[in-house]
């Protein structure tokens, strides 16, 4: 009895193991919440004015004014990738870009622009962009451009976990309660230039000199393939049923055996 247990969990351990690995591969923790962000390998940090950057418990305080533009990106201006590790996102597997976040503060002159947003774009350079008030997160049309689109009430205050998700033509805003927001993805390659028409593409910060953001950051992750991610249930399911398929055969063997 011990020799068949060893067995099956063996196969079954090898399976999981194999399927574990892939996950592991697919998630990228671009920033852990200690210290700065540029001080970790896959998030660079860049300003044009003034600004306050400070790193706290769990995560990293940043103050920009109206008249500055300043943000974690994956990419470095005119150079490429921080990380030349950085994978393809590709929204046929789908990706999902999860990070924890408080708006202190935040003003804008416009209906139109927002002191913190969040832009992802795949490798087609096709995407969102989220702008976050605060007492709204809300999406950036493509037609007409860098206008206000689709938004959900809500109250951004509070450290709170969301996740940007974008498979194939939808992308969803969710949090810990449900889904806060869902539309079509953008093309916003029409503005013409930077960082709108690049592939692989993450933001996080104030990118307009109309609006100004306090935030704080925590935690930043990337999933570069929901396809490889398999539910719960799918492990236990999967252990089940290689478990059965094990032990069947193993006492079928052994009835044989035994009779013979």
């Amino acid at each position: 009895m011990l020799k068949l247990t060893m067995k099956t969990t063996c196969a079954v351990c090898l399976l999981l193991a194999l399927n574990m690995d892939r996950v592991q591969a697919d998630f990228i923790t671009l920033y852990d919440g200690s210290g700065l962000p540029a001080d970790q390998p896959w998030l660079f940090f860049a300003a044009d004015n003034a600004f306050t950057q400070t790193a706290n418990a769990g995560g990293v305080r940043l103050a920009t004014s109206t008249a500055t533009k300043a943000g974690y990106s994956n990419h470095i201006p005119l150079v490429g990738f921080k990380n030349s590790a950085f994978p393809s996102l590709d929204r046929t597997n789908g990706f999902e870009l999860a990070f924890q976040l408080s708006i202190v503060a935040e003003t804008h002159a416009n209906n139109d622009r927002a002191g913190f947003s969040v832009i992802l774009l795949g490798s087609d350079k096709r995407g969102i962009e989220l702008g976050f008030w605060g007492n709204e997160i809300w999406a950036q049309q493509s037609s007409p451009i860098f206008t206000h689109g689709e938004g959900a009430t809500t109250t951004t205050s509070g450290l709170r976990n969301y996740r940007v998700q974008i498979v194939n033509d939808t992308y969803a805003l969710l949090d810990d309660s449900g889904t806060l927001l869902s539309g079509a993805v953008r093309d916003y390659t029409q503005f013409g230039g930077i960082p709108y028409t690049l592939a692989n593409y993450v933001f996080l910060g104030d990118d307009t000199t109309s609006a100004a953001a306090d935030i704080r950051l925590g935690p930043v992750t990337l999933q570069s393939n929901l396809s490889a991610v398999p539910e719960p249930t799918s492990f236990l399911l999967m252990a089940a049923a290689l478990s059965s398929a094990v032990l069947g055969r193993m006492i079928k063997r052994s009835f044989l055996k035994t009779t013979l």
